[in-house]
């Protein structure tokens, strides 16, 4: 698989990933390819078969779902490892762990998903978010979501990203909140980044289309050309992941920045083990 100079190691640093849940098929076979691009090496916690005969792997045998998280983020927490990764335990028992106080990970903000998809009808890389943490965000939600998201968009090397936000219109107007939302997190653009370009309300076409920007006389320098897409609720933004790829034969790498102590792969459960080392590599340049 070749790598995109977005999915590639920030550094010849080699990093450690503590795996909580390892027993999966699809996970041993992404370490694997790991391994084979030099990644870092993998302490893999889980409970079953955990058939792991790969060198600069360690694997820890627990006897439940609950261990196997407790155990991958003491790691974390101890200085064993630099990235946590969701293999095969619910989300929300790998979630709970990392959102504990006395785990000590949480830095006070707001955690949010950054999804970076490279597609072959778009000219760029694109980033996503949030299409799985946060179900409903209000205003102030909203706001640590694209806090987050330029922040990770910078550790890969977009210093300037377009940022969109995203309804169904470009008009405002009180029976959409999204687009309410909208124009309020442009006020927050303008004073925060105004060194940036920001648009919204737009819609999907006018947000990655200059064709479809210059048909509706839309001249936001962000129009047409988003590096960052920010979607009003979590319904948006899982439907809009899945179709980019598999109707638009995305790649994808994705994961959980900003409020803990280190980044955090939770990949969806349908992810090939190609876009799982995807968000390997891109959880890394988070580091």
């Amino acid at each position: 698989m070749e790598r995109h100079t977005f999915f590639k190691k920030k550094s010849d640093k080699l990093l450690t990933y503590a795996i909580a849940g390892g027993n999966d098929p699809v996970m041993r076979d992404t370490v694997k390819l790991a391994l084979e691009q030099k990644l870092g090496r993998f302490l893999v916690f889980g409970s079953g078969d955990l058939d792991y005969a790969l060198p600069d792997v360690e694997v820890f045998q627990t006897q439940s779902d609950e261990e196997s998280v407790l155990e991958a983020v003491r790691a974390i927490r101890l200085g064993q490892a630099d990235v946590l990764v969701k293999g095969f335990v619910p989300t929300a028992t790998i979630l709970h762990a990392v959102l504990a106080k006395e785990n000590e990970l949480r830095t006070g903000k707001l955690l949010s998903q950054v999804a970076l998809f490279e597609m072959p009808s778009y000219p760029k890389p694109l980033i996503v978010t949030d299409c799985a943490m946060n179900i409903a965000p209000n205003l102030e939600e909203k706001t640590q979501i694209t806090r987050n998201a330029i922040e990770a968009a910078r550790a890969i090397g977009i210093e300037k990203p377009n940022v969109v936000f995203l309804s169904t219109v470009e008009k405002v107007t009180d029976k959409m909140l999204s687009t309410v939302h909208a124009k309020q997190l442009m006020d927050f653009m303008a004073e925060t980044y105004p060194d940036l370009n920001a648009a919204g309300p737009l819609a999907l076409d006018a947000a990655i289309s200059k064709e479809a920007a210059r048909h509706k006389g839309i001249t936001n320098p962000a129009a047409g050309q988003a590096d960052i897409l920010v979607v009003p609720n979590i319904e948006t933004g899982n439907v809009l992941y899945k179709a980019l790829v598999y109707f638009g034969s995305a790649k994808v790498g994705s994961c959980i920045v900003g409020g803990a102590k280190v980044p955090i792969v939770i990949s969806s459960r349908s992810d090939t083990k190609e876009n799982k080392l995807r968000s390997f590599l891109l959880t890394g340049r988070m580091v």
